[in-house]
């Protein structure tokens, strides 16, 4: 068995001096995403790549949904340093939901860390990113959990994973990146955004043989990308896509976006919002516009989905077992303390909530989906 040795960054100034250099290299974010959809790997063709990861891979999800089991005393010589910079200011609780599993499961693994975090608002406020992640390489991480989701962040990752070896984890994110096949990140972590808007897509399909629809997006960008084109690529041909509008991932943004919308397309049957804060901004221009027959989709599953989920206001929500990936992110960091292999990519899973539901059964996915970060509510 092997412990983490200690990691470092002694050029840890220069090294910010070359992200700032990557952003300001990058003068097109308004129309620019991280990368095409093609430049990823699906987790198939990933699979198909890497046929030993899938063993890999069955381990950690059993572990995932399994009881914690602590590791041998001994293992670690000293603390593990986890450092994490995520956009946990927005009505989604899925990162703060995320961290307190890893906490929580860190502990019940018996492994002795450190943890500093910083937040910001999502996709919005990169160079407040830059300062946070130099302040945490000064302090010599062990593992570093950001996200990727615009062209700046992509470079920025580009410039860590080439000028520091502390462990990269990429959260919210389960789509290889073709272009690092020969140095990727030490893990991906989060559910899969193309698979959740399929899944959605069908519920659509089944609840409206014939409809016509808009899609809300986040701000541009990865995410936006795939869980757009999940969903548009899945409907039917009798689901008729008269409108699309870009926000800024705010719920002010989601609903100004969604009147202009409606002013546009009064004649909608429902509107696909691509996640928590453009739904619920969705949710505000109905109420503001005094309508009710405009379905609209929850994307995430956070307490604030469930309650509009349960007074009738969202008729459907896709929801995360999402203290899954903070459960991944500490048993893989177990593993690597054992000397286990860790697989590359860890994808929760989902399940759709909708208005037929008992609120016996939302209640026992609620359950599920938050076996750490719902504790408090439990009790």
């Amino acid at each position: 068995m092997k412990s983490t040795q200690q990691r470092g960054c002694p050029q840890a100034g220069s090294l910010v001096h070359q992200l700032l250099l990557a952003v300001l290299l990058v003068t097109s974010m308004s129309t620019a995403t991280a990368a095409g959809l093609g430049d990823y790997w699906t987790l198939d063709e990933y699979y198909n790549r890497h046929a030993e990861q899938r063993l890999w891979l069955n381990e950690l999800e059993e572990a995932v949904r399994g009881n914690a089991v602590p590791l041998v005393r001994g293992v670690q010589k000293r603390p593990v340093k986890i450092a994490q910079v995520y956009p946990g200011v927005q009505a989604s609780s899925y990162w703060s939901d995320s961290e307190q599993a890893m906490v929580g499961r860190l502990e019940e693994l018996g492994i002795e860390y450190q943890l500093e975090t910083r937040s910001t608002s999502p996709n919005t406020q990169l160079e407040a990113q830059i300062r946070q992640i130099r302040e945490l390489l000064d302090w010599e991480p062990d593992y570093l959990i950001y996200t990727l989701d615009s062209p700046r962040q992509k470079l920025l990752v580009e410039r860590l994973m080439q000028n520091t070896d502390t462990r990269l984890i990429l959260q919210n994110i389960t789509t290889p990146l073709k272009a690092w096949e020969q140095r990727q990140p030490f893990m991906y972590v989060g559910f899969d955004h193309m698979d959740g808007g399929r899944l959605l897509a069908e519920h659509f399909a089944r609840r409206l043989p014939d409809a016509s629809y808009g899609v809300l997006f986040r701000s541009k960008g990865l995410v936006s990308q795939m869980r757009g084109a999940g969903f548009v690529n899945a409907v039917p041909a009798a689901h008729r896509l008269l409108s699309g509008y870009y926000s800024d991932s705010s719920l002010d943004g989601g609903r100004d976006a969604a009147l202009r919308m409606l002013a546009e397309h009064p004649d909608l049957d429902y509107i696909y919002a691509c996640s928590t804060d453009v739904a619920l901004g969705a949710l505000g221009a109905l109420q503001q516009l005094e309508r009710n027959d405009v379905l609209v989709n929850g994307w995430g599953g956070g307490p604030e989905e469930i309650q509009r989920l349960r007074s009738g206001e969202l008729p459907v929500v896709l929801m995360r077992l999402s203290d899954e990936a903070g459960i991944a992110i500490a048993e893989g960091i177990g593993r690597d303390l054992l000397g286990l292999p860790v697989p590359k990519v860890f994808s929760g899973r989902f399940v759709v909530l909708d208005d037929k539901m008992t609120a016996d059964d939302i209640r026992r996915y609620e359950l599920e989906a938050h076996r750490y970060s719902g504790r408090a509510d439990a009790q």
